[in-house]
C-alpha cells in the first residue's frame, strides 16, 4: 500500500490512460487517503473511483472492472497489498512491480479479498455444523450455503476503478471502452450478411432461370441462409453492446458538461430547458447508434444494387438514375433537417413553459388571474402545428420517393421487354431494382429519425464539448489538511472585487477578510448588499474580478476545486438548496461518501437528534433510509432548513459558511440549531439579515 502512487501510475500508463507523471510518494493513512489519491489521479489525468462491492458479487467485479487497483487485506493491520488488474481473458491479468503481466485465476483473487471477513464466520459455522452432527460429506456444501446467507448484503471497500476523467473527450472514452474493434466488426458482419444474401439470391435465381433444381444447389442455398443466422445474432449482440457503451459515455459527458456550467448561467435558464436537453439526450441515445447501423446496412444494400444493376440491361442508365435518386433523397433530408431544427426549438420553448407552469402551479392558483393562465399558449400551439404539418408532408414525400424510383426504373425496361431481350439480363435488372428499392426504403425510413438525432446533437453539443481548457498543467500534489489549532489562520481575503456583468457597478470592492480556527463571525447587511456573493467567492463558486483569496496559505491555482471545497463548506440560501429524490441518509451524507459506512449513518443520526429531527426520523417508516424529495416524504420548510444545515456540518470542513440558514426556524429550533453549529464547526461564518 505504500506504493499506491507508483501502482496507480504504472497501471494507468500500461493501459494508455495516463497523460502525466507523479513522483514517488508514500500513501498517507487511510483517513487521509481519499483526498491524496484524488490529487495523484488528477496529476496523471485520470480518475480513481472508489469501488465498494458486496461479497457475493466479488467474482463478477474481478472479471469486469479492469483496469482497477484492488486492496488485498492481510492478517497484520497496516500491511495491505495492491493488485493491479490489467484485463480479463480466461484468467485475470495482473501487473507486477516489474511491469510484467501475469495471469491469475479469478477464484484466487476472490478468496483473498474475502478471506479476512469470511475466516471468523467460517470458524463459527464449522463449529455449529459439528455440534449439529452434520455428516462430514455434507459439511462443505452446508457451510458454503450458511456462509453465503451470513454475508448476504455485506459490502467491502475493495479498491479503485481507473477511468478517464469525467470531462475527457469522447474519443478518450471510446478508447477506454474499446469501442473501435466492435465498430469495425459490426461493419464486417454487415457486409458479410449482405454478401451471403446476394450469393443466395444468385443461386436461387440461376436455378429458376435454368429450370433445373438440383439437390446440391438447394443444399448450398439452405446452408447460406443458415450461416446468416448466427452472424445476425452476433451482429445484434454487438449492436446492443455498442448502444450501452454509447449511452454510458453520453450520460457521463452530459453530467460533466452540467457540472462545468456557470451557476449564474444555469440560474437564468428555465427548468424546462434542461428537461428538454435530457429528452434530446434520450432521442440521440436511442436513435443515433441504431440508426447508424441501419444506415450502414441500407448503404451496403444500395451498393450491392449498383453492382447488380451494372450487370443488367440498361446498366449505365439505371446506375445514373439510382445516383440521382440518392442525391434527391439527400437534398430532401437537408430540407427536413432545417425544418426539424425550428420544430425542435418550438418544442423546447413549449416544454420550458409547461414545466415552469407545473412547478409554479400553486402560486398561479393562489395569485394569478384565471383569465391569464393560458395566455400565449394558443399562439405557440398554432406555430407548433404548422411546423408539424410541414414535417409530415416532407416525411410523406420522403416515403414516396423509393416507390417512384421503382416505377421510373421499371418504365425504362418497358421498351426492352417489348423488343425482346435475354431473360437472364432482364432478371438481373429486376433484382437490382428491387434491391435498390429496399435500400432506398430503409434509408428514407431511418433518414427522418437521423434528422431528429442530428438536431438533438446540436442542442447537446454545448454540454458535450465541455472539455478542459487546453494547456492546463497537472495539479501539484497537496497533502490533506490536518485539524487546525485554535487561532491558526484558515482563510485570508485581500482586495476582493466582483461584478455580475462587465461594465456594471461592482457588488464588492476592496473587501478584506481574515478567518482563523475557532472564529465565529456574523455578517449582517441589507438585501442586495453582496453578502451571498462574498460567500460564493469564499466557497469557490465564483472567481473574483480582482483580489486574492488564500486558504491554508494556498491560492485557488494551487488547489483543485474538490480540494478547496473540502476545506470550505457552504450551505446556500434556501431557494438555492435542494432535497434530492433519494433517502434521507443520502441527502445528509451526499457531501461525505456514498455508500456510507455504519459510522457515517451513526454520525448523521446523532446530528439529526441534536438539531431536533429525532421526531421526524421516528415518524418515517424507514427511518433515516426513508425516501424523501418531491416524490417521497414531504418535509416542512423548517425540516428542510435543518437538513441543509446537517448536510454542511457532516462534511467536517475546517470552515463552514451558513447563508441565512436559520431564517425559517422558530425561536426554539433556531437556538438549538445555532448551538449545534457553534459546537461542531471549527470556524463559522454566519450570514443573516440585521
Amino acid at each position: 500500500m505504500e506504493q499506491l502512487a507508483e501502482a496507480l501510475e504504472a497501471l494507468a500508463q500500461h493501459t494508455g490512460l495516463a497523460k502525466g507523471h507523479v513522483d514517488s510518494a508514500v500513501a498517507p493513512p487511510k483517513q487521509q487517503r481519499s483526498a491524496w489519491l484524488d490529487a495523484v489521479a488528477a496529476r496523471l489525468g485520470i480518475e480513481a473511483e472508489p469501488v465498494r462491492c458486496e461479497v457475493a458479487h466479488l467474482g463478477r467485479l474481478v472479471r469486469s472492472t479492469a483496469p482497477a487497483l484492488l486492496q488485498l487485506p492481510t492478517a497484520q493491520p497496516g500491511t495491505d497489498y495492491l493488485l493491479a488488474l490489467v484485463g480479463y481473458r480466461r484468467q485475470v491479468l495482473l501487473l507486477t512491480p516489474e511491469r510484467l503481466v501475469v495471469p491469475v485465476a479469478p477464484e484466487q483473487i476472490v478468496a483473498a479479498l474475502s478471506s479476512q471477513i469470511e475466516a471468523p464466520i467460517a470458524q463459527q459455522i464449522a463449529g455449529l455444523l459439528e455440534r449439529a452432527g452434520i455428516p462430514e460429506a455434507r459439511r462443505i456444501r452446508a457451510g458454503q450455503a450458511l456462509l453465503r446467507e451470513r454475508l448476504a448484503g455485506v459490502s467491502l471497500d475493495v479498491g479503485w476503478l481507473l477511468r478517464p476523467p469525467l470531462a475527457a473527450p469522447l474519443l478518450s472514452y471510446a478508447r477506454h471502452f474499446r469501442v473501435l474493434p466492435p465498430v469495425v466488426l459490426v461493419g464486417i458482419l454487415t457486409l458479410l450478411i449482405q454478401g451471403l444474401s446476394l450469393l443466395g439470391w444468385v443461386l436461387l435465381g440461376r436455378e429458376a432461370l435454368e429450370g433445373i433444381f438440383t439437390r446440391a444447389q438447394i443444399t448450398a442455398w439452405g446452408l447460406l441462409l443458415l450461416s446468416a443466422i448466427p452472424i445476425q445474432f452476433w451482429l445484434t449482440a454487438l449492436q446492443h453492446q455498442l448502444e450501452l457503451l454509447l449511452g454510458a459515455t453520453l450520460k457521463l459527458r452530459l453530467l460533466s458538461g452540467a457540472f462545468q456550467r456557470n451557476p449564474d448561467a444555469v440560474r437564468h435558464q428555465g427548468a424546462g430547458q434542461f428537461l428538454g436537453l435530457m429528452i434530446d439526450a434520450e432521442t440521440f441515445d436511442s436513435i443515433a447508434l441504431l440508426g447508424g447501423f441501419t444506415t450502414l446496412s441500407n448503404l451496403a444494400q444500395i451498393g450491392t444494387a449498383f453492382l447488380v444493376l451494372g450487370y443488367g440491361v440498361e446498366g449505365s442508365l439505371h446506375t445514373i438514375l439510382l445516383l440521382c435518386w440518392l442525391l434527391l433523397i439527400s437534398g430532401l433530408l437537408l430540407i427536413i433537417i432545417a425544418v426539424n431544427r425550428r420544430w425542435f426549438t418550438t418544442q423546447r420553448e413549449m416544454t420550458n413553459e409547461l414545466v415552469e407552469a407545473m412547478v409554479g402551479h400553486r402560486t398561479r392558483l393562489a395569485q394569478e388571474d384565471r383569465a391569464r393562465w393560458h395566455q400565449g399558449e394558443d399562439r405557440a400551439i398554432a406555430g407548433y402545428m404548422r411546423l408539424s404539418a410541414r414535417l409530415d408532408w416532407l416525411s410523406s414525400l420522403l416515403t414516396l420517393l423509393p416507390r417512384i424510383w421503382t416505377i421510373v426504373a421499371l418504365a425504362t425496361l418497358a421498351p426492352i421487354v417489348i423488343a425482346g431481350t435475354e431473360i437472364t439480363a432482364l432478371a438481373i435488372s429486376l433484382g437490382g431494382i428491387i434491391l435498390a428499392q429496399q435500400g432506398l426504403n430503409g434509408l428514407a425510413s431511418i433518414g427522418f429519425q437521423l434528422t431528429d438525432a442530428l438536431t438533438a446533437w446540436q442542442q447537446m453539443r454545448p454540454f458535450i464539448k465541455g472539455d478542459p481548457a487546453p494547456g492546463a498543467q497537472p495539479l501539484p500534489l497537496v497533502a490533506p489538511t490536518k485539524s487546525p489549532e485554535m487561532g491558526h489562520p484558515l482563510l485570508t481575503a485581500r482586495g476582493l472585487s466582483y461584478r455580475y456583468r462587465p461594465g456594471s457597478a461592482p457588488v464588492l470592492q476592496g473587501c478584506n477578510l481574515r478567518i482563523a480556527a475557532g472564529d465565529r463571525l456574523l455578517l449582517e447587511g441589507p438585501s442586495g448588499g453582496g453578502k451571498s456573493t462574498l460567500a460564493a467567492l469564499l466557497a469557490g463558486f465564483r472567481k473574483p474580478e480582482a483580489g486574492l483569496i488564500l486558504l491554508d496559505g494556498l491560492d485557488p491555482s494551487s488547489l483543485d476545486v474538490a480540494g478547496w471545497r473540502r476545506r470550505v463548506t457552504m450551505a446556500p440560501q434556501f431557494h438555492e438548496n435542494h432535497v434530492f429524490s433519494g433517502s434521507f441518509a443520502f441527502n445528509l451524507l451526499m457531501g461525505r461518501r456514498w455508500p456510507p459506512e455504519p459510522q457515517d449513518l451513526a454520525d448523521a443520526e446523532e446530528l439529526c437528534v441534536e438539531l431536533g429531527l429525532g421526531d421526524l426520523l421516528g415518524r418515517m417508516p424507514a427511518g433515516i433510509q426513508q425516501q424523501v424529495g418531491e416524490t417521497g416524504w414531504q418535509l416542512s420548510h423548517g425540516e428542510r432548513s435543518r437538513l441543509f444545515l446537517a448536510r454542511a456540518l457532516l462534511q467536517g470542513a475546517p470552515l463552514v459558511i451558513l447563508d441565512e440558514s436559520f431564517g425559517a426556524l422558530d425561536p426554539e429550533n433556531l437556538e438549538r440549531s445555532l448551538t449545534c453549529a457553534l459546537r461542531r464547526a471549527r470556524a463559522l461564518l454566519l450570514i443573516a439579515h440585521p
